[in-house]
Parts: structure tokens; C-alpha cells; sequence
């Protein structure tokens, strides 16, 4: 008798049945890799963001400059003034004078003086995200036209939070050098509290020591 060579119809079934299974296996554990990889690197992105936003916004208020001048306007570059547009909404949630800067203009030593803006503006495409941009007005208490830059810290903004600690211990949402309660002087703590969105929201908070002004000196720290 003749005995036949090769696969029976149900062998090469059988056969095809288990490749399935071996090429759907490694497409699952595949596939978790790339979402467990594509997880890790979006949070370490908003990490790095959150931190760096944070670490500028540091070294801008450690930097802070302020002088009571005579006369002083509504204008002063040295008005340090916070919460203006109420915090979390679109709008400046900060602004002072500073002798830090980003220095684009390559310059060395900068001795000027910037006034420094943060500000919150809407994202175009989403309706709960905001971004976190810094603005900076060179020679700010220079008179004439300057250029001012304006640089995007941070995207995905849930919320960004400032508020003020005064000599007595009171925590306020708002300060104005130039209010009554608060005119000439200086909060003596600042804390931020910076929530981005990510697959988890992610909230960074920092507090900053500010130099005391001391109204008597006449002069500014």
C-alpha cells in the first residue's frame, strides 16, 4: 500500500489555531508595552514641566525687586500686584518687578530690571486647559518703547494658584503694594500651587521667602 505524505486538512487547522494564539499573545503583551511606555513618558513630561514652571517662578519671586518711589503711579514698574483677575481663570495672575531673567539677548552681566508677568490664557482647542505663559518686559523702569518676550512654561493648565502670607500670619488671595492695606509693603511668604492635567493631575506647590521692605530705609531689596 501507498502511504500518503504531507498534512491532513485537520493538522494544518490545528496548526493555524496555534499561531493565532502565539501571534495574539505577543500582540497583547506588545501592546501593553507601548501604553505602559507612552503612560510613563507622558507623566514624566508633565513632571518636567510642572517643575521647571515652578523652579522659574521661584527664582523670578527669590529675584523680586521693589522701591517705594515718591509719587508712585498706577504704572510703577515696582508694583507688585497678584490675584488681579482672580485665580484660576484666564487672565494675569501675577505680575512684579525682577532682576531675574531668561536672558535671550545673551547679555553678561544683566543688571536690569524686568517686569514679570504670569499669565493664563485659554487653550484654543480645549475648554478646561490653560496655558501658563511668562512675560518679560526689559529696563522696566526705564522710560521707552521695549520689546517684550513672552514664553509658554506649561500646557494642560488646570489651575494655577497664588496667595500671600503677611507679617501678621494671614494667608490672602490678593496683594496690591499699592492698596491701603497693603501699600508699600511686601507679603513675607508666597506659595504657588501649580495643577496640570495629565492621565492623573499632577500638583506641584512651592513656597517662596520674599525680601522684607522696610519703608523707613527708603530704599529697595
Amino acid at each position: 500500500p501507498c502511504l500518503s505524505s504531507g498534512f491532513t486538512l485537520l493538522e494544518i487547522l490545528i496548526a493555524i489555531a496555534i499561531l493565532a494564539l502565539v501571534v495574539s499573545s505577543l500582540y497583547g503583551a506588545y501592546s501593553g508595552t507601548i501604553e505602559t511606555t507612552a503612560m510613563v513618558e507622558s507623566a514624566r513630561d508633565i513632571d518636567q514641566a510642572g517643575r521647571l514652571a515652578l523652579m522659574q517662578m521661584v527664582d523670578d519671586f527669590s529675584s523680586l525687586y521693589y522701591k517705594k518711589a515718591e509719587g508712585e503711579n498706577e504704572d510703577s514698574p515696582f508694583r507688585f500686584q497678584g490675584g488681579m483677575e482672580g485665580e484660576s481663570e484666564e487672565g494675569t495672575v501675577v505680575e512684579f518687578a525682577s532682576a531675574a531673567h531668561l536672558g535671550f539677548d545673551g547679555s553678561f552681566p544683566n543688571l536690569r530690571i524686568n517686569r514679570v508677568s504670569y499669565v493664563l490664557e485659554k487653550q484654543v482647542d480645549s475648554k478646561r486647559y490653560y496655558r501658563l505663559v511668562r512675560k518679560e518686559l526689559p529696563f522696566a523702569d526705564l522710560s521707552g518703547e521695549r520689546e517684550e518676550t513672552a514664553v509658554e512654561l506649561a500646557d494642560t493648565v488646570e489651575s494655577l494658584t497664588v496667595t500671600y502670607l503677611n507679617e501678621d500670619g494671614e494667608t490672602l488671595s490678593q496683594w496690591d503694594s499699592k492698596a491701603q492695606e497693603t501699600e508699600g509693603f511686601l507679603p513675607r511668604l508666597v506659595r504657588i500651587r501649580l495643577q496640570l492635567a495629565g492621565e492623573k493631575s499632577r500638583v506641584f506647590t512651592a513656597t517662596v521667602a520674599l525680601p522684607v521692605w522696610e519703608e523707613e530705609e527708603g530704599e529697595g531689596q
